[in-house]
């Protein structure tokens, strides 16, 4: 967005170059969430103001796009393999001031507006609740920090190569209490970051932090929103079943925009790991995840830390029923509430404008998270909550720009990351494959679920089936 800006700025095609005050300029004066979503009856038309230019005339603007590139590597016997690698790379777009304002005016209506209108909103509300924290209630800030590579303190050339480095997960949390701000990190061997491991790392948080503030009756977390971490129906089944067994009689889940969930809780991560490297530089082996724990133990720290075994991550897989309610507009939640067990409410936009009660603010909507029908599911569409070898060659449906499109799984990487060929799409549940194959790699985060194959509807558009399209559909 900012590189169109850019480029329509510099052929004076608009005023400013500002995405902000562009925005603004297509609301009303004192603009509202309504405005901002293009739901207002007086702003919603309004179109962005230019100046004479030449329709015709072309330019170049850049534009950040996701490639995939094939390198050859050299193994160990001599001889040499082909891998794939995804990059994401500066490209140069050629087109038309035509056309570059045209996408820029559609970009800007369409997303820019509720984006900005999220991320000022959530800011405001979420710092709004931590200057008010009482000893009624706990602010908990978490987030996932990158994993640690396990170090030794000498190491030969070799233990460079491979898989020689074992990895530690560190799940890592900042708490506002009515006694001040607690830093706090778990660490386990155990890879996995799921809402099985989330809840895991968190019994551990919420039960030191409970025993610290036996008072607190109301428990609010604010984190990013993946989704197949913190922003999934296991995570808000866990969400209405935990906290009440530990104690607490209301729970909040806040969700920061996409690509603003960084906070306090990303720091503790790197305070821990920087300490862990210190400890390496002393000649101390940390060569696994229960060794880092112990010997971070015995360095004095504000930090509190916590180790999750692998059993009490599987342990928590037991909770999980086999199938859970499909909560409609899933990607637009950015609170959950919950007030009874099993019971939860959901809307687009925090608000605790009636605290500690709960107010209807922004269309608050109830969702009893209960079993549908027990046994397999028929439609043989899967959720994916590991990554793994054996997905390649398989159908799975993928998030691009907040849309879902199937596509069949080409490679796995090393990072959870799946090199994906998709189809395009025309219209609803209609897709074809393109003239030139579209191949890239997915973060963990943009898969959505496997499915079975398309089935084909003319000689070139397929379809889903119905009933599994009708379920992706309700959860973007």
């Amino acid at each position: 967005m900012q590189f169109m800006a850019n480029r329509l700025f510099y052929h004076k095609v608009i005023q400013t170059s500002k995405l902000t005050d562009l925005i603004l300029s297509i609301t009303c004066a004192s603009p509202t969430k309504e405005c901002m979503y293009r739901e207002c009856e007086k702003c919603k038309e309004r179109q962005l103001a230019t100046s004479a230019y030449d329709s015709a005339e072309g330019t170049v603007w850049f534009q950040w796009k996701s490639v995939v590139e094939e390198r050859e590597k050299k193994k160990q016997d001599g001889t040499k393999e082909t891998i794939k690698v995804h990059l994401t790379t500066k490209e140069k777009v050629h087109g038309t001031l035509k056309t570059l304002l045209e996408d820029f005016s559609t970009t800007l209506k369409a997303k820019m507006g509720r984006h900005v209108h999220n991320i000022c909103h959530q800011h405001a509300s979420l710092t709004a609740l931590k200057d008010k924290r009482n000893g009624q209630n706990i602010v908990l800030h978490i987030d996932f920090a990158e994993n640690y590579v396990c170090k030794y303190g000498e190491e030969v050339q070799s233990t460079f190569y491979g898989d020689s480095h074992k990895q530690t997960t560190l799940h890592t949390a900042v708490a506002h209490t009515a006694d001040g701000v607690v830093s706090l990190c778990t660490l386990s061997a155990c890879m996995r970051h799921d809402p099985a491991a989330i809840w895991a790392h968190l019994k551990k948080v919420l039960a030191y932090l409970k025993e610290k503030h036996m008072e607190a009756t109301t428990l609010h977390v604010i984190s990013d929103g993946p989704t197949t971490q913190y922003r999934s129906k296991k995570n808000f089944f866990f969400l209405s079943q935990i906290p009440y067994e530990m104690g607490f009689s209301r729970v909040t889940w806040n969700f920061l925009e996409a690509g603003h969930g960084k906070g306090p809780a990303d720091g503790v991560g790197a305070a821990v790991k920087r300490q862990a490297d210190a400890i390496v530089a002393k000649g101390i082996d940390l060569p696994n995840a229960k060794m880092v724990y112990e010997q971070l133990m015995n360095q004095p720290s504000s930090i509190k830390l916590m180790y999750v075994s692998e059993e009490e991550v599987q342990e928590m897989d037991g909770v999980l029923p086999d199938r859970l309610e499909t909560i409609k507009g899933t990607m637009a939640i950015h609170q959950i509430v919950s007030t009874e067990p099993g019971e939860i409410a959901w809307r687009v936009l925090s608000c605790f404008c009636q605290e500690p009660n709960t107010c209807q603010c922004y269309g608050l909507k109830k969702v009893q998270m209960s079993l549908p029908s027990s046994g397999p599911s028929t439609s043989g569409s899967q959720p994916i909550p590991n990554v793994h070898t054996g997905l390649v060659g398989r159908w799975c449906i993928v998030k691009y720009d907040g849309d879902p499109y199937p596509g069949i799984v080409i490679d796995v990487g090393s990072d959870s990351c799946l090199l994906v060929k998709t189809m395009s799409r025309v219209g609803i549940n209609r897709f074809f494959w393109p003239m030139r194959d579209d191949v890239i790699w997915y973060r963990p985060e943009d898969l959505i679920r496997m499915v079975p194959e398309p089935v084909p509807v003319t000689k070139r558009h397929m379809m889903l089936e119905p009933s599994i399209w009708k379920e992706i559909f309700n959860e973007m």
